[in-house]
């Protein structure tokens, strides 16, 4: 006789079923009944679902702030970003690590339209406000509509007392995150630092990955250029990349007459730059330029610029133009017209970076 044998059958009417047995029931479901789900609920298509959990990283410096406004001011909007579609959605930014530069950030926004805490907050041990939060988020929601977004800016100002680098706490962060998210029913978005070992991902023990829904690295090259990529994605594709600068811009002065200054994303188009493959003027004009970088290059230190050396624009021309090394003409329009079309090529190819009349060769990998 197998253990099998000793099990008393289960009665064939549920209203004899214990409440806990009942609801499991009620979850039972037949697997041929299920049909495939072809739409997907989402804030950035391929790349936010609403009502999961995301983290952002990188390092210190990479813009993670910027990147996170850039994309909560879009979807508030319901514009497209990066290429991809958007639905539109109420936002909230907590801006736990936002300090006395914040509002300048969001004040560089066009009309910006999501809501923001600059306070401090906890998601994590026993004084954590996501009950609260929730709370609060519902407030706002029976006025302005549901909200499908809500950064979280940073994890390590959000952990209170506990320890980013121990599973435990990690597993009651997520815990709380979760109950925000079942709560408001949002995309949580947690933004984060890479650790020291930068091909390790971010910071921390190694559970938040394993928790997260989706998760965004943001890297910056040689001469400032920031790449996004999602390098997780729990239900869809991964490798999307949305590349950008960081344009500084003046908001206005201060009380001595000195510019206030502030950073908007700034898209780029890197086409296939790491496998970009160029010839004909397009070539003799980089190679030109890599010439007149080792000869004269200048590295200007201003944090607008990347620390790499760059010369003038114009300087570049006139020895495309002087050697005759784009065109046989003898008009000298014929030349510049040749010029101007060819470093067209280079920007779209991702291999030049052309900025306040100067320009950057962008190395290749």
């Amino acid at each position: 006789m197998s253990d099998f044998d000793n099990v008393t059958p289960m009665r064939g009417d549920p209203a004899l079923l214990k409440p806990k047995a009942k609801e499991l029931l009620a979850a039972a479901t037949w697997a041929g009944n299920f049909e495939p789900s072809l739409d997907r609920d989402y804030l950035v298509k391929g790349w936010l679902d609403k009502g999961t959990l995301t983290v952002v990283f990188g390092q210190s410096n990479v813009g993670k702030s910027f990147f996170a406004l850039d994309l909560a001011h879009h979807i508030s909007k319901g514009e497209a970003w990066g290429n991809r579609r958007v639905n539109k959605g109420n936002v909230l930014y907590i801006a736990a690590e936002g300090g006395s530069s914040f509002p300048n950030r969001v004040s560089a926004l066009d009309d910006p339209e999501f809501w923001v805490i600059a306070a401090p907050v906890t998601f994590a041990g026993k004084a954590s406000d996501a009950a609260s939060m929730v709370e609060m988020v519902q407030h706002l929601a029976s006025q302005a509509g549901r909200f499908d977004l809500i950064v979280v800016d940073t994890l390590s100002r959000v952990m209170g007392d506990g320890d980013e680098n121990t599973a435990p706490d990690i597993a009651d962060l997520v815990r709380n995150l979760d109950v925000l998210r079942r709560g408001t029913g949002s995309n949580i978005m947690l933004i984060h630092h890479s650790g020291k070992d930068i091909a390790r991902g971010a910071r921390g023990h190694s559970s938040l990955r394993a928790a997260v829904d989706t998760e965004i690295e943001l890297t910056r090259d040689e001469i400032g250029l920031i790449t996004a990529e999602v390098t997780k994605q729990r239900d869809g594709p991964t490798g999307y990349k949305f590349a950008y600068s960081l344009q500084q811009i003046e908001l206005g002065y201060d009380q001595d007459g000195d510019p206030v200054t502030t950073c908007l994303v700034e898209p780029i188009n890197l086409g296939e730059a790491n496998s970009a493959q160029v010839s004909g003027p397009a070539l003799v004009a980089l190679n030109a330029l890599e010439e007149l970088l080792d000869e004269r290059g200048e590295v200007l230190r201003d944090p607008r610029y990347p620390g790499t050396p760059s010369v003038p624009h114009r300087e570049w021309m006139e020895v495309c133009i002087a050697g005759g090394l784009l065109s046989k003409s003898e008009k000298r329009e014929s030349h510049r017209r040749i010029f101007n079309r060819e470093v067209e090529v280079l920007k779209e190819q991702g291999l030049v970076l052309v900025r306040d009349h100067r320009i950057w060769m962008r190395a290749q990998e």
